[in-house]
């Protein structure tokens, strides 16, 4: 007699169920796999973006992530299934796959509307930018000589005067001495004086401190390679360097790792710029700022080596050389964390100078002009013994 109970599900029916399961289920893993931990390892603190804008954005793309999930197991299964039994399962295959050619050929048009410009690092070609840059072949960009811009920030207005050898001024008029004892400045938009006239200054108020010549050769946006590619470059012009100071930051180590400028890499071998392979890809990375294990090792040791490069080229040329970190308070653990690493690690002498949280300007965390003048006297108060000892010639 046979038997009453049910009747056993069509292969077809199986095939779908698991499938279907096993793909809803991949998602919905890699949004626990996510987590605080892999973030911390993943994502560098940014000067461009807070931490709580970082994690916010992981969580919103972790909850994307299950979101995805979810909606395959239990609507696409569900609609998948049905279709099996009403024997429509075949028609069902052919509908989702036109919905993937779909998609694939929309990413696949934008990816080749992208591929129609010529990719450039954001300030590689930014000639709305203040002060103007330039093209250049080695560094990827540097400052327009001989310009004076007039910028408003935080209300007030600043000007930008930019001298003939391309470095910043007082005006476009002054000119450095390239035979006078000078204190040398390599960084970026900090060291520079972003949003700051040019007598609250790093170098202005160090060469008021100290009575000695500077030289501001930093430039917005560069990583560590391009100050060191710079002060190479520049260095040799100045017959008597006193000192040579260079800016770090944890939140450079992140510009470190771009590729699509000039750069070094971890043994100092110079690269030109390298497009991405799969531009929407690189788009989408540098909104959430994701890095792979391996480019931030790579990266930590580029920094690393490049600051030794720096030190020893002042010291090749018989002037002093300071590492200059400003904390910006309260220290985040991501970018103790990474000045750890970098510096403690890397056995990289350092001058830690802390900046109350009340010394930035207020569209970002670039330091205001009592956070500049703080990071001044720690220099000149480093500074003093070895330039008040140094013989006249």
């Amino acid at each position: 007699m046979p038997g009453h109970g049910r009747s056993p599900l069509p292969a077809a029916a199986i095939a779908t169920h698991v499938a279907i399961g096993l793909i809803g289920l991949f998602p919905i893993a890699l949004a626990f796999a996510a987590g605080q931990g892999w973030f911390e390892r993943h994502f560098l603190p940014s000067f461009g973006q807070t931490r709580a804008f970082q994690w916010n954005m992981v969580q919103a793309f972790r909850l994307l992530l299950g979101a995805a999930g979810l909606a395959l197991l239990l609507l696409v299964r569900s609609w998948a299934l049905r279709a099996v039994f009403r024997g429509e399962g075949r028609r069902a295959l052919v509908s989702a796959l036109s919905i993937l050619l779909a998609v694939a050929a929309s990413l696949t048009a934008t990816e080749l509307v992208l591929r129609t410009r010529t990719w450039r690092a954001t300030q590689e070609n930014a000639p709305r930018k203040e002060p103007v840059r330039r093209h250049d072949a080695l560094l990827g960009w540097d400052l327009a000589p001989g310009q004076t811009r007039r910028v408003e920030i935080d209300g007030r207005a600043v000007d930008y005067a930019i001298d003939a050898t391309g470095y910043r001024a007082v005006s476009p008029a002054s000119r450095i001495d390239f035979t006078r004892p000078t204190l040398i400045f390599a960084g970026e938009s900090i060291m520079f004086g972003y949003g700051l006239n040019w007598r609250d200054t790093i170098p202005a108020r160090v060469e008021a401190a100290l009575g000695v010549q500077t030289a501001n050769l930093a430039v917005p946006a560069f990583g560590t390679d391009q100050s060191l590619l710079r002060l190479r470059r520049e260095l040799p012009r100045f017959a008597r360097p006193a000192a040579v100071i260079i800016l770090f930051t944890p939140f450079l180590l992140d510009r470190n790792l771009d590729r699509d400028r000039p750069h070094l890499d971890p043994r100092l071998g110079w690269h030109a710029a390298e497009p991405p392979r799969l531009r929407l890809v690189e788009l989408g990375r540098r909104l959430v700022r994701y890095r792979g294990d391996a480019a931030i090792a790579d990266g930590v040791t580029m920094t690393q080596n490049a600051l030794r490069a720096a030190v020893a080229a002042a010291r090749a040329q018989g002037a002093e050389a300071i590492v200059v970190v400003p904390q910006l308070l309260p220290e985040d653990s991501s970018e103790r964390t990474v000045r750890i690493r970098v510096l403690d690690e890397g056995r990289i002498p350092y001058l830690l100078v802390p900046l109350d949280p009340g010394w930035r300007l207020s569209i970002d965390r670039h330091p205001d002009a009592r956070g500049a003048a703080a990071i001044a006297a720690a220099i000149s108060a480093m500074l003093r013994p070895a330039v008040e000892a140094r013989p006249a010639r």
